[in-house]
């Protein structure tokens, strides 16, 4: 067996013993099922709501958000990290402005953007645009500027050009900073997306879990939370997929 496998198996097993556990405390009464539902009635609630599209309706204005506030913040992450690279002092000045405000509670100003933008998905895509984008820029640049030099006189002493020396040389090397930034910009714009969607009552995976959660739907409440980590969790392993190919297309 191998470590990767093994390390797989023993998170399977974790989550089934976790949830087996929270299977036996509320079946046996130790917690009351208006505050926490067994898992297995929360598995079929989720497969009902599948089953009935009521998911699917929610799923895809979420989707729908979620994809374009995450494509704006990737494209613009990346161009202002890499102009923040380009330009040192520029970067030096307004990164730690922009750390000082990521470290900050950012989802206390849904109310601004909702005065901009309105009750709708543009404020939530703004918001999630915001979130989403510093932690791509802050990392692009972390990983440029900590290229060992030594690559970089490789490439120049191979005469490669400006361009090729950071598509072949700089940004493969860069990859593993660049890439962590870019699950952190993916996380930060699915969790400012599913929290606005619960604070503006709109639409969504947000909305869902704010509806059932204000009429006492335990069991759905739930259920709208384990489909957002299901999704969350697989969207994540895609991203981590596609680290690794890279990598590798670059290592050969």
């Amino acid at each position: 067996m191998t470590g990767k496998l093994a390390i797989r198996l023993g998170r399977v097993v974790v989550i089934l013993l976790a949830l087996l556990l929270l299977e036996g405390i509320v079946r046996a009464g130790a917690v009351s099922r208006l505050i926490l539902s067994p898992p297995s009635t929360v598995a079929v609630k989720a497969w009902e709501d599948i089953r009935s599209g009521e998911l699917g309706a929610h799923l895809a204005v979420t989707a729908l958000e979620f994809s374009v506030g995450f494509v704006i913040a990737l494209v613009l992450g990346a161009a202002l990290g890499t102009l923040f690279f380009r330009f040192r002092v520029v970067g030096a000045a307004v990164e730690p402005l922009l750390l000082a405000f990521f470290a900050a509670p950012t989802i206390l100003l849904y109310p601004v953007f909702v005065t901009l933008f309105g009750l709708g998905s543009s404020a939530i895509i703004s918001m999630a645009v915001v979130t989403g984008t510093i932690p791509i820029i802050v990392n692009v640049s972390a990983g440029l500027m900590g290229v060992d030099r030594i690559f970089v006189k490789a490439g120049r002493s191979l005469l490669a050009t400006p361009w090729q020396l950071f598509w072949k040389v700089m940004l493969p090397a860069a990859t593993p900073t660049v890439f962590a930034g870019i699950r952190m910009g993916f996380t930060y714009t699915f969790i400012s997306v599913i929290a606005v969607e619960f604070l503006l009552f709109s639409g969504g995976l947000g909305r869902l879990v704010s509806w059932r959660y204000f009429v006492f739907d335990t069991e759905g409440l739930y259920a709208g939370v384990a489909m957002v980590i299901v999704i969350a969790a697989l969207v994540n392993s895609l991203v981590r997929l596609a680290e690794e190919r890279v990598r590798v297309r670059h290592t050969l």
